[in-house]
């Protein structure tokens, strides 16, 4: 007699999320300078600060998800977390040394780098904190 029970949906790893904002972090911090919008001067905290880390907050997220889904490479899906922090923090070193480097009229700044570093390390404790929801 067949089973009545439906197969089980193939877990796709979502590896287009993570590189697709990978790709939109790279336009957007390194549009020139004179191409970008007025930004809101806030009080307690810079826009710029909390813009870094909210776009790597989102990217580690992204990433530690699509990381965990997969099931090709073994040591990513083990490792995924600090694979994932990792990754955003070297991403966020080569958007300011770029910065830096190419004449756009925007400068490479250590307190960006600290931004996105924080904003990266707040995305992979909120999905280590919330793994069990998701995983």
């Amino acid at each position: 007699m067949l089973s009545e029970t439906p197969p089980t949906p193939r877990r796709r790893p979502l590896v287009g999320l993570p590189l697709a904002w990978a790709a939109f972090i790279l336009v957007s911090t390194l549009t020139p300078a004179a191409d970008m919008p007025l930004t809101p001067r806030w009080e307690l905290l810079s826009f710029d600060t909390a813009a870094h880390a909210g776009v790597f907050g989102v990217l580690t997220v992204l990433a530690i998800f699509s990381a965990r889904r997969q099931r090709r490479l073994g040591w990513l899906r083990t490792h995924a977390f600090r694979v994932a922090l990792a990754l955003a923090v070297v991403l966020g070193a080569l958007v300011e040394v770029l910065q830096h480097l190419l004449a756009m009229g925007r400068h490479g700044e250590w307190s960006d780098l600290f931004s996105d570093a924080l904003g990266a390390a707040a995305g992979t404790a909120f999905m280590w904190f919330t793994r069990r929801f998701w995983q």
